[in-house]
């Protein structure tokens, strides 16, 4: 499709529903005028920047994510949780709710409306109960604008839920071909080739952790140790021990039907720094990933978060599907066990920074009695080819040229804890993103004096002991040396961006205080206000769902794309004469860390009530400028085919 400005001078009346403070619903009026169609929006009279946490007895919403002790000593990799997804399913105008388990007890919750939600669960199909669910996200693979679910699993790569349109879903995971042996865990979507079809990257981790396992046979040959022949594929000896490789992510294509195939990691695809085809396909802790456009020119980059001693990888999309490794020397050293990723022009001089998180303390005086989770591997100093992976959170600042600076120390953002995903979202609609940050563990696994202890008691299991029994002895083994383990459950971490480069903790005083084990987290506008809450999946703990209590004039965006990408994934907005000259985010599908959220964007109107501009740029490069846009109004934009 040829790219150019789309805009056609409409003006209908549209009968349909908008919500009032809080989620009541009331029969109105949508106008449609050029490119897109509006309705206002009530916003609370009453309220404060932050969020409240809805009881689960008003909301109906009583998930807990259950592990316990002996499967989690058996496993440790169930312990990264499970996610959530956010998307309206049945097309009623409310936001529904898809939260993953990990003892097959995964749920839907249909909206209702005022902060209610029933149990839909039976809308799925019964396959879902037979897996351990990780991540979840909605999207409309197929382009017949109702929204599908994908699930990742642990062992079985992503199921697919295909949506009937009658309310329902049934299991298509065999046509859509993305069964597989992998432990998928975040899943990400974009137009990857430009070809209009929303493509799919997988995370993968492992099924099972080695150090789980008890025993590791190694060999002695010529007086040299070496691995068992059956480990040299997932194992490497290294001067300081022994490190374990994890499995491949997957990139899958789709044919607009909702059909996926797997790309070749060797076949050009992917390109090392020099421009090279890969000499074989990354074995990375894949923990999340997401498409976000790096350099600004129009196609979804990638982003990859790997946990240990796995390199991030990010991937420069040449806007026709093929990806190459970012510059040596653009970006300098990365988080060391890197959980999750998100991006926001932080400082909103035109370029997209971003920030990465790991497991640093906030207490200074904790960092001191935890062992750092900092793998050791000899490099050469000063080796201009080194890029250096350092166990705290990294803020990078694009400095316009391709090239990022580091600035979470200088920026207050280095530490968050045991953090898993990081969201950008204005909370206090001021036209500069603040940051939300889930965290928690069941257990803090890097206390010394616990770790002193257990290495006390650990004693060989003799040899003689068939392994299946060595196994069942080693495990109740752990589950009893992790219970010294001291608890290092957290808050939901908040910080407010105060516009210079700085941000100051609001933990507190936004209302994210209650400590849990906080893990898959997916924003939306649950009771269609335009500002974005929301759900957050806890292990071992009721879920948390939480409302956006800003009271300050907002406008909030969706987009309505060309089929087969419906929801507009790739697209860029920019509203010109808010609270600041200009706002820019981008239209994206899953990337959060497990998790997917709804695709709506919040932008803050500040004082001004009319007189703004909305302009979005899509994938394939056509505009569409919206005028006289009004504040405390959700604005639909179309799509417009070019003439």
């Amino acid at each position: 499709m040829r790219a150019g400005r789309a805009f056609i001078s409409l003006n209908i009346t549209l009968v349909g529903f908008v919500w009032l403070a809080h989620g009541q619903i009331a029969e109105t009026q949508w106008n449609r005028d050029g490119a897109a169609r509006w309705a206002e929006i009530a916003v609370p009279p009453v309220g404060n920047p932050g969020f409240k946490r809805i009881p689960s007895s008003q909301t109906g919403i009583g998930f807990t994510n259950t592990l316990d002790a002996l499967a989690s000593a058996a496993n440790r990799v169930l312990e990264n949780g499970s996610g959530v997804a956010l998307g309206d399913f049945d097309k009623d105008g409310r936001l529904d709710i898809f939260l993953c388990s990990l003892e097959g007890r995964s749920a839907l919750y249909r909206n209702l409306g005022g902060w209610r939600f029933e149990q839909a669960s039976g809308r799925l199909p019964g396959i879902v109960s037979k897996f351990i669910c990780s991540g979840a996200v909605f999207s409309d693979i197929n382009g017949d604008s109702w929204l599908d679910l994908l699930i990742s699993t642990i062992g079985h790569g992503v199921l697919c839920l295909g949506n009937r349109g009658d309310g329902t879903f049934e299991d298509v995971t065999e046509s859509a071909g993305t069964r597989s042996g992998f432990a998928a865990m975040t899943m990400a979507l974009a137009d990857v080739d430009g070809n209009g079809t929303l493509d799919l990257y997988v995370t993968n981790y492992r099924t099972s952790d080695i150090r789980d396992q008890g025993r590791i046979d190694v060999q002695r040959v010529n007086g040299k140790v070496m691995l068992a022949p059956s480990l040299r594929d997932r194992l490497v000896l290294t001067e300081t021990g022994i490190l374990e490789f994890g499995e491949p992510d997957i990139l899958y294509l789709n044919d607009g039907q909702g059909r996926f195939k797997p790309v070749s990691w060797t076949e050009g695809t992917f390109r090392n720094e020099s421009g090279d085809p890969l000499a074989g396909a990354p074995v990375d802790w894949g923990l999340s990933a997401t498409f976000r456009d790096i350099n600004g020119d129009g196609a979804p980059d990638l982003y990859v978060c790997n946990d240990f001693w796995t390199p991030d990888r990010i991937w420069i999309n040449d806007g026709k599907g093929t990806f190459q490794a970012i510059d040596r020397f653009a970006i300098r050293h990365t988080s060391e066990n890197s959980m999750g990723v998100d991006f926001s022009d932080v400082d909103r001089d035109g370029f997209l920074d971003f920030i990465v998180l790991d497991m640093r303390s906030r207490d200074p005086a904790l960092r001191k009695r935890q062992a750092s989770a900092q793998t050791q591997i000899t490099a050469s100093l000063g080796g201009l080819g080194i890029r250096p992976q350092i166990m705290r959170n990294v803020l990078f600042r694009a400095r316009g040229d391709g090239s990022f600076e580091e600035i979470a120390d200088y920026s207050g953002v280095s530490a968050s804890d045991w953090s898993w995903q990081p969201t950008f979202v204005d909370v206090d609609l001021d036209g500069f993103e603040d940051l939300v940050i889930s965290t928690g563990h069941s257990r803090d696994v890097q206390d010394l004096d616990a770790t002193a202890k257990i290495q006390a008691l650990q004693h060989a299991w003799p040899r003689e002991m068939d392994r299946e029994t060595q196994q069942r002895a080693f495990t109740r083994e752990m589950m009893e040396h992790g219970k010294l383990y001291p608890n290092h459950e957290s808050p939901i971490v908040t910080f407010r961006n105060l516009g210079n480069l700085k941000f100051e903790e609001t933990t507190k005083s936004w209302g994210t205080e209650a400590l849990g084990v906080h893990q898959g987290m997916a924003f939306g506008d649950l009771d269609g206000d335009g500002d974005l809450d929301f759900v957050v999946n806890n292990l071992n703990a009721e879920c948390g769902v939480y409302r956006n209590e800003s009271i300050a004039p907002r406008i909030a965006v969706r987009l309505n794309g060309l089929a087969p990408n419906i929801q507009g994934i790739g697209a860029r907005v920019k509203l010109i004469g808010g609270a600041v000259p200009s706002q820019v985010q981008e239209m994206v599908c899953g990337g959060r860390y497990l998790s997917g959220n709804e695709p709506l964007l919040v932008f803050a109107a500040g004082g001004r009530k009319e007189g703004m501009i909305i302009e979005v740029t899509w994938r394939n490069g056509n505009v569409s400028t919206i005028h006289n846009v009004r504040a405390n109004r959700i604005c639909e934009v179309f799509e417009l085919a070019s003439k």
